[in-house]
């Protein structure tokens, strides 16, 4: 009986991972198309030199230097093409869901729950979308997880030389790689420190790894980091305010609603996930193992983060999180009691489910990820553009209109942006009733994360105007008015 229930076990493990990295690779070869935010990140990049590209990018983008620097590598290879820049977020999701499978099993004890686990990280919505979108967040998923399975297991002490200095190297270009590993690494060094208090004979070893750490990170915030804030400060002050939390029980319950929410899209009953979030952080609070701390002390330096308003929990940015809340989440299913394993049972069931059968349907055909077409609109108007047209595009859509033009050699010379210091009803109308008469205008309209508050506005007003042609799809709008 035990040998059928190793083989069903692997057989379901071996079709989670088949499926997991189905949807990835179908993502990554239909998705040829950049939104927004990666029209910006590549715009920086091709006015950068290969070691220029190690320092801050500007134009509103921020991205770890390893990560620049090997997608400036490949795009001297291949071009830059979006199969191109999307090859590493893609490769990183493909390792990081053969890697989960294995810290599943270093945090897990049982089968059912480790499955369970890797089923839901294998079709989240999140996970599978940002693996074919070109910024850096599907790296921080891999380094999280690499992280979660490798540092719990490292010995300061019993190390060689050799390991020792393979070690100090690692953790030093972890932060390069990936800006959030810095809790994982912080969680770490936290742990050694409690394991060996009181062994002198550690803290010399301690020193060596911390120090060269400690300067690397200064360098970095001074040469990187820290114009990279002001920038973004500059372009969206208030954007990841919803990252951040005050000291207070309803803000921190606000803080996880809103992130759960997010990762595990379309469930929205997030009370089963709360009750399963804190099960799990007391079971791991009782057991007593390196590992089970090492992940309590890697939460706590999350939120500590967020409360102090130095790194946010929120959305695309905190997409590393997953893998250490579906461990928090799936960790009562390990309980001994049946009563408590059937309850917890109840609660993954109720709170995950919205992931069905036509959920799974849907995921499986890939156009549910794809929600932009800059490249169809620009295509749609350089069919019909005349010399004398105007185009207007809303700020958001300026990286998009600027990348394509210059991918399809299309440079007209009347282009504008719609400079609004507001984006209410009144600012819109206000700036579009100022358009000089007498002009034939396109409107280039790409959906993005923010700004297509505006759209309705801005249909609003062509209603009644002389429409010579319109074209939406994926909720991008293009326009042509004789005005």
């Amino acid at each position: 009986m035990e040998k059928y229930k190793k083989i069903l076990y692997t057989l379901g493990f071996i079709l989670i991972l088949v499926f997991g990295i189905f949807l990835r690779t179908k993502l990554y070869i239909i998705n040829d198309v950049f939104s927004d935010d990666e029209c910006r990140l590549v715009l920086s990049l091709m006015n950068k030199t290969l070691f220029g590209s190690l320092f801050f990018l500007g134009n509103a983008q921020s991205a770890p230097p390893v990560f620049v620097f090997f997608s400036k590598i490949i795009f001297y290879i291949a071009g830059y093409k979006e199969i191109a820049a999307k090859f590493i977020p893609y490769a990183a999701s493909i390792a990081s869901v053969f890697l989960f499978y294995r810290v599943c099993c270093l945090y897990l004890k049982k089968s059912c729950s480790a499955i369970i686990a890797l089923f839901l990280f294998a079709i989240c919505q999140p996970l599978i979308s940002f693996s074919s979108i070109f910024k850096q967040y599907s790296t921080d998923v891999f380094i999280s997880v690499l992280c979660l399975y490798l540092l719990p297991q490292i010995k300061i002490k019993e190390l060689s030389k050799w390991r020792f200095a393979g070690v100090t190297a690692g953790i030093i270009l972890l932060p390069l790689i990936s800006l959030p590993s810095l809790f994982f690494i912080g969680a770490f060094f936290i742990q050694s420190f409690i394991d060996h208090f009181r062994d002198k004979s550690f803290y010399k070893r301690f020193v060596i790894l911390v120090l060269p750490f400690v300067l690397m990170m200064v360098g970095y915030y001074i040469l990187n980091l820290a114009p990279a804030q002001a920038d973004m400060e500059k372009y969206f002050p208030n954007y990841w305010v919803d990252g951040f939390w005050r000291f207070s029980l309803p803000d921190l319950i606000r803080l996880l609603v809103i992130n759960i929410k997010f990762y595990f899209v379309p469930n929205d009953l997030t009370l089963p996930a709360i009750i399963l979030l804190v099960w799990g952080i007391c079971v791991y609070l009782r057991e007593r193992k390196t590992e089970y701390n090492f992940i309590l002390w890697v939460i706590v330096l999350v939120l500590f983060a967020s409360l102090c308003n130095l790194y946010p929990l929120s959305g695309r940015i905190g997409l590393y999180f997953i893998p250490v809340i579906l461990l928090l989440l799936m960790k009562p299913l390990d309980s001994k009691k049946t009563a408590a394993a059937i309850l917890a049972f109840i609660l993954v069931l109720t709170g995950f489910c919205r992931y069905n059968f036509r959920y799974l349907k849907n995921i499986s055909g890939g156009e549910y990820f794809i929600i932009y077409s800059p490249k169809l609109l620009m295509h749609k108007m350089t069919e019909r553009f005349k010399p004398n047209d105007i185009i207007i595009c809303n700020s958001a859509s300026t990286p998009s209109y600027m990348f394509y033009s210059s991918a399809m050699d299309f440079y007209p010379e009347n282009v504008y942006e719609m400079s609004l210091s507001a984006i209410d009803k009144e600012s819109v109308l206000k700036y579009l009733n100022g358009l000089e008469k007498g002009h034939r205008y396109w409107f280039y309209l790409v959906k993005d994360y923010n700004q297509a508050k505006i759209f309705p506005f801005i249909f609003e007003w062509l209603e009644g105007k002389n429409v010579l042609y319109k074209f939406s799809h994926r909720d991008s709008y293009l326009f042509y008015l004789e005005y």
